[in-house]
């Protein structure tokens, strides 16, 4: 499946290629450059290897073609693939920023750099990107053509300052069956509403018993779901709880916050308003097999999930152009609003991706022809065609239209903020030091207070202690290091 993907993706990128080319021709000045005068622009990736050809396809290949040969692109990868390995055979956990601090800062550095959010927050911090906002100026790039959700967000990890732009991205948005709503004589959900509020229309929506129980809110659309890890990779990632602390040398989940949040998803768990680990799946009427059984919200078994841009372009739109011919499938009215926050962080999702942000070397050797090449990734005429993806929504707002005629609230995907990530990102902790034992210890207390075995203090404290053993054992090996 994923191979397909990648073809596809593939193609449709050749296919956006094959358009732009003669644009770009024609509008730029052919340069008399010989053989081996080219400029090389030197662009940093997170990996490489061998096959660049995807990420030349997607972003390099028509900037060269347009120079006439001016340019010579080289892509240098941070991280080295083939040296994943210690000397005692166990793997080796990259420090991301430092891979990309050595190919910025070395005799040769890179021009420019395509990083994530946490590698971006952490290179500006230590001043290595250069801010863009006088380039946006001089060449009279208005950022109120780019969505809240990137500018807003990228501002949000410079001090308020751009040092990069990411001319994709992608995230959640709360759909909701408003069939379901107006049976039930309820409100239909609104933007901008906070988790509480969610959850409380949640609980007048959800009906029925056993197979027949309509659940008020699930956090996707799969039935079966874990709510521990719903809860983990979900609900909690705005607050930013830690559950070790920066050096991981001790747990840090009993506490009030983390009490706070286990009652509150174990109590939807209890009274039904989320499918819990115990939740029956209807059975299809003999002879009939319904595709979307499995889909919480296609099977209307759910009023509100969280799901992702694309879910709209693939089994919801095919779902209800083909209602009339898929026995076991009813068809009804649907939309979406913006996902939920906290109070605590309003108007922050933890389901906004920033993953390709491409910025300017401070160490730039060339840095005009850099600036030129972030510039064309984020330039209207590359959203245009990027556009046409059905997976990732493009930064520049007036191309993000629903597709096919379907009329949805689509401004609830690009209104939220990112997270922004915490200096020592946990998971990258947890990477290093190999500490994923601490979440089975965590879902198998959550799942113990979700059968009544065991109280929500106790168990906290029970992670705690549990944990606070694997960290002392893991502080013995010889891969932890401070």
């Amino acid at each position: 499946m994923g191979s397909k993907k990648w073809v596809r993706k593939l193609l449709l990128a050749t296919m956006a290629i094959a358009m732009i080319i003669p644009m770009l021709a024609a509008c730029t000045k052919t340069d008399e450059v010989k053989p081996g005068q080219e400029r090389v622009l030197r662009i940093g990736v997170l990996y490489g290897g061998n096959d660049d050809t995807y990420f030349r396809s997607q972003y390099t290949d028509v900037f060269e073609f347009s120079k006439q040969g001016a340019i010579n692109i080289e892509i240098v990868p941070a991280v080295d693939q083939s040296d994943r390995w210690g000397s005692n055979g166990e793997y080796k956990q990259p420090d991301y920023v430092e891979a990309f601090k050595k190919i910025m800062t070395g005799a040769n550095p890179v021009d420019v750099v395509v990083i994530d959010a946490s590698q971006y927050q952490a290179l500006v911090r230590d001043g290595l990107l250069k801010q863009i906002d006088p380039l946006l100026q001089q060449d009279k790039i208005d950022t109120n053509d780019f969505v809240p959700t990137v500018i807003d967000g990228l501002k949000a990890m410079g001090d308020n300052n751009l040092y990069g732009v990411a001319p994709t991205f992608t995230s959640e948005a709360l759909f909701y069956n408003r069939t379901l709503f107006n049976e039930a004589g309820v409100e239909p959900p609104t933007d901008n509403m906070t988790w509480d509020q969610v959850f409380d229309k949640a609980k007048l929506v959800s009906k029925g018993e056993g197979q027949d129980r309509v659940y008020g809110f699930s956090f996707n659309h799969y039935f079966g779901s874990d709510p521990y890890w719903d809860m983990i990779n979900t609900y909690v990632t705005p607050l930013n709880l830690r559950m070790i602390d920066d050096k991981a040398d001790y747990m840090t989940v009993n506490s009030p916050q983390w009490e706070k949040v286990w009652t509150t998803i174990s109590k939807l768990v209890a009274e039904k308003i989320i499918p819990g680990p115990n939740a029956e799946m209807p059975e299809s009427p003999e002879g009939q097999f319904n595709p979307f059984q499995y889909d919480n919200f296609l099977s209307g078994r759910t009023a509100m999930v969280l799901g992702d841009y694309s879910f709209i372009n693939s089994d919801l739109s095919d779902a209800m152009k083909n209602a009339d011919k898929i026995k076991g499938f009813t068809k009804f009215d649907w939309d979406v609003v913006t996902f939920p926050s906290h109070p605590e962080a309003p108007g922050i999702s933890g389901s906004v991706y920033l993953r390709e942000i491409f910025a300017v070397n401070q160490k730039a050797g060339n840095p005009d022809d850099a600036w030129d090449f972030v510039k064309f990734v984020s330039s209207d005429e590359w959203a245009k065609l990027r556009s046409r993806s059905s997976y990732e929504l493009v930064a520049r707002q007036k191309y993000i239209q629903p597709k096919d005629g379907i009329n949805f609230n689509i401004s609830a995907f690009y209104t939220m903020k990112p997270t922004p990530p915490i200096t020592q990102k946990e998971e990258e902790l947890f990477s290093k030091y190999s500490l994923y034992e601490l979440n089975e210890i965590g879902r198998n207390l959550f799942q113990e207070v979700m059968d009544n075995k065991k109280g929500i203090s106790d168990a906290l404290k029970e992670w705690e202690t549990k944990g606070n053993q694997v960290l002392k054992k893991k502080q013995a090996s010889p891969v932890y290091s401070k």
